[in-house]
């Protein structure tokens, strides 16, 4: 019988960062978080929910999408996008595409603007 890790779940499924729109502090949560009401800055205390279920499925599909970016790295390795600029061409590898991809979210609550980034290899806890 396996015994399930929660830490281990959480370094394998990511982790998102956003700023604390109160005081601007750093805070870290996984998608295991998502279903824990609230989330709070440990900082300020502010408080952040992600109880509609749209949200959680957007959050979800996107640490998906950028897990899966992040797992075909030996296939996008040797592939390529080629731009065309008038009469030039310009060839761009993945790999190079791959070290400069900045996973994240832009969102806006209310009249303020929130970045959510997503890491496939979070911070060690």
């Amino acid at each position: 019988m396996t015994t399930s890790n929660p830490i281990q779940e959480k370094k394998q499924q990511g982790s998102f960062e956003l700023h604390c729109l109160a005081c601007k502090n750093p805070m870290t949560f996984s998608l295991l978080d998502l279903d824990q009401h609230p989330i709070a800055c440990s900082e300020c205390g502010k408080r952040y929910s992600f109880g509609e279920e749209t949200l959680k499925r957007q959050l979800k599909k996107f640490a998906t999408l950028c897990r899966a970016i992040q797992e075909s790295e030996e296939i996008l390795g040797s592939g390529g996008i080629a731009l065309t600029v008038g009469n030039d061409e310009v060839k761009i590898p993945f790999k190079i595409l791959l070290t400069r991809l900045k996973s994240t979210l832009d969102l806006s609550i209310g009249n303020e603007r929130m970045v959510i980034s997503f890491r496939v290899e979070p911070v060690a806890l």
